[in-house]
């Protein structure tokens, strides 16, 4: 009878330590109850056509594979927004948190918090100032600045006056399209010479506004630069209402329909757009779940920078947002 009782109380304190070995395991795994993988997508404000298209290929991608995996996708309404929002993502026990940040610089902290809390950072479309995330998808914005100062220097013949409408100056992404051009340019094109920079903030309205406040000032502009397409769209709106037959060109990035639209219809004044991508969106969702099924990959990966102009706009027009 002691033998027997003795196996029974060891059967009991090993089914004892089994479940609780079960609990604490459980509670160390961020799937959910289902047994899926966990997956949280924060992106900024959709303010423009970009980012409006890159919501459209991120909500396609995320209705896929929901056996396997659970989304969370949500715009911030501001930088606050995003911040708070990237903080209740770190708390919810999630596998992955895919961030579009609005601003790479205000964004930093939170994500090296998630990053160093052991969750998988992917950083989209704009970096952050930290080598803490696990992956980057991003366009390749020095090269756009590079491919937008070789084409509007050729353009112009070397030599003449510009303008330049940046996107929210100096977060990282406007620094590197800003840094492309103007390395560029004071290598390849020093007799071009920059005027006046103003911000476009990535939209139409902000680059009317921008283009309408530079035009006063300054009689003879050559051409625009602009490091964005709805920018540029806002900037030659300005220039056509101002009636400035001085300016030749502007130029834009991103890959805008109204953009393509100008170029296919042999517009002079919309010289190029340094285009990549908002299929990108998409693309991050899928890099994440092959990621979390343990797959191999790169940490930086650049999608390239193409220069449309109204040669060649036909074969990226399928592209167009």
């Amino acid at each position: 009878m002691e033998v027997y009782m003795k196996k029974t109380l060891l059967l009991a304190l090993v089914l004892l330590l089994v479940v609780s070995g079960m609990g604490l395991f459980a509670a160390g795994q961020t799937e959910s109850a289902e047994g899926k993988m966990r997956v949280a997508v924060s992106l900024p404000p959709a303010n423009n056509a970009w980012q409006a298209r890159l919501l459209d290929t991120v909500l396609a991608e995320t209705a896929k594979d929901t056996d396997e995996f659970e989304f969370t996708v949500k715009n911030a309404v501001d930088d606050a927004d995003q911040y708070n929002m990237l903080q209740t993502f770190k708390d919810g026990g999630y596998d992955m948190i895919i961030v579009l940040p609005g601003n790479g610089t205000l964004m930093t902290p939170i994500c090296e918090e998630i990053y160093d809390a052991g969750i998988k950072v992917m950083v989209l479309d704009r970096p952050i100032e930290s080598s803490k995330y696990t992956v980057l998808l991003a366009g390749d914005n020095y090269g756009a600045g590079v491919n937008g100062a070789k084409y509007l220097g050729a353009r112009l013949g070397g030599k003449g006056q510009i303008a330049v409408l940046r996107s929210y100056v100096g977060i990282p992404i406007d620094l590197e399209r800003y840094n492309g051009f103007m390395n560029t340019l004071k290598k390849e094109y020093p007799g071009i010479k920059v005027l006046v920079e103003g911000d476009g903030e990535f939209n139409q309205e902000a680059g009317l506004k921008a283009m309408s406040n530079i035009l006063p000032a300054y009689p003879k502009i050559d051409a625009v630069f602009c490091q964005d397409d709805e920018t540029a769209i806002g900037a030659l709106t300005a220039i056509e209402s101002a009636k400035r037959t001085d300016i030749q060109f502007v130029t834009g990035m991103g890959g805008a329909k109204n953009a393509y639209d100008r170029m296919t219809a042999k517009d002079p004044r919309y010289g190029a757009s340094m285009s990549y991508f908002p299929s990108m969106g998409g693309d991050g969702v899928r890099l994440a779940k092959e990621i979390l099924r343990g797959a191999t990959f790169k940490k930086d990966n650049l999608s390239p920078s193409y220069i449309v102009t109204s040669e060649n706009v036909a074969q990226y027009m399928k592209e167009a947002y």
